[in-house]
């Protein structure tokens, strides 16, 4: 499993662009499947299981979330609710990202303030 930094790259009307960074010869936990997302330290630091990781992120790829209101509109047509969209939206994340890398991963920052700038359009 990687570990993965999420950086917003550039927010359009209808889209975000992300970047995925990795760290080149980093830990790759024995962690299981899934949404898995470490906590920051109160510092802004990332934290885990290996203590504070070093500072040498790399672009590994990129993805881009399409938020125009027909995929919206087709998301409410679902009955969901902006909880669900926002589950919906984490997961195709996880999806989007594991499909590039090839592998499963855990993020250890920058999920929440993709999914802040998600939740700004899908509330419209």
């Amino acid at each position: 499993m990687k570990l993965i930094k999420l950086v917003p790259a550039l927010e359009l009307g209808n889209k975000l662009n992300v970047d995925v960074m990795d760290l080149p010869g980093g830990p790759e936990p024995d962690l299981p499947a899934g949404l898995g997302v470490f906590p920051e330290t109160a510092a802004g630091e990332e934290a885990g299981a290996f203590g504070t990781l070093s500072d040498d992120w790399r672009k590994r790829c990129g993805i881009t979330l399409e938020y125009a209101p027909r995929d919206i509109r087709d998301l409410k047509d679902r009955d969901m609710d902006l909880q669900a969209m926002l589950d919906y939206y984490r997961e195709k994340v996880y999806n989007l990202v594991r499909i590039n890398i090839s592998q499963d991963w855990a993020c250890v920052s920058g999920m929440e303030e993709v999914m802040s700038i998600v939740a700004k359009h899908l509330e419209v």
